[in-house]
């Protein structure tokens, strides 16, 4: 059987699944990684069968979670045969190749994009990406430039710097809840000077130095801010990662861990946290850390004497 009849026929069975109501609206479909581990295909193969349901109108990908069938009546023909392979194009841009990358990560992770995988996703040869990226360094850079081109800076005074880091803060968070794999792709101790990042760095930067800051205290502040938002981030994108691996969500897991933490341990710590069953919220949690940093910033500020 050729690879194109192959993930057509795949791509059939699981619209049938859909069209009969087996799988609802709303309901994930099979993940490439499932495919390729039931199905014993390849993950181009894969790929060309979540591609297909999609060019059919049949699927969506929610942005770090997985793909899931569309509700009804937002679009689509349910119409798969010979249609859902997609024709070869010239009229090839930067702008759809960043896109298709951005969609497997959302759906797969940041390490299953790969230029063949997008190339296949778009029904173009590998060498017709490059003509449009050198490599897939650069194409993870364009991938994180695109995701935060939705964030504009707020119109807050530099004076009121407390909101203004906070809201640089969620700025950073919003974008890593909705797109968890662009955490991976920033660096600390490497910044990218990335176009659509660097007005949120200036914003930070310049809060912190018309609080009388020197460059060590800004830089200090800026990347302890910046790794806090990123760390948590990364906590989340683990945490997504191990909900797809085990089917259990935290809370669920807790709940089936608890049975055998509830006997004492032996360190009063442990026990008292567990006797008192601590509610594991990341934003909680993330929430908290930045306002303690926030208390210290402030701290630093009253110490070293600078004006308000």
């Amino acid at each position: 059987m050729t690879d194109q009849a192959l993930y057509l026929r795949i791509a059939e069975e699981i619209a049938d699944d859909i069209r009969s109501g087996r799988l609802a609206e709303g309901r994930p479909v099979p993940s490439t990684r499932q495919i390729v581990r039931d199905r014993g295909v390849a993950m181009a193969t894969a790929t060309k069968v979540i591609g297909a349901l999609r060019a059919a109108g049949l699927v969506e990908t929610i942005p770090g979670s997985r793909t899931i069938v569309r509700r009804r009546g937002e679009g689509g023909t349910g119409i798969l045969s010979g249609a859902g392979e997609q024709a070869r194009r010239t009229g090839l841009t930067q702008r759809e190749i960043v896109e298709a990358a951005v969609q497997i990560a959302d759906s797969d992770g940041l390490s299953l994009v790969t230029m063949r995988r997008v190339a296949v996703g778009l029904g173009v040869s590998t060498m017709a990406l490059y003509r449009h990226v050198p490599n897939r360094n650069d194409l993870t850079l364009r991938m994180a430039d695109s995701v935060f081109a939705e964030s504009q800076v707020p119109d807050i005074p530099l004076q009121d710097w407390r909101r203004c880091l906070d809201a640089g803060a969620h700025l950073f968070w919003g974008v890593f809840n909705r797109h968890p794999w662009a955490a991976e792709v920033l660096s600390l101790s490497r910044p990218q000077l990335i176009p659509n990042i660097l007005p949120i760095a200036e914003w930070s930067l310049s809060t912190l130095r018309a609080m009388g800051f020197d460059a060590h205290d800004m830089m200090c502040a800026h990347i302890n801010v910046f790794g806090h938002v990123r760390a948590m981030a990364l906590v989340r994108l683990t945490e997504a990662q191990a909900e797809k691996d085990t089917g259990m969500s935290a809370d669920d897991w807790m709940r089936h861990r608890n049975g055998s933490t509830r006997a004492r341990t032996g360190h009063p710590g442990l026990d008292y946290v567990t006797r008192e069953q601590f509610d594991f919220n990341l934003d909680t949690v993330f929430e908290y850390g930045l306002q303690r940093l926030l208390d210290g910033i402030d701290a630093r500020h009253h110490a070293l004497g600078l004006p308000a």
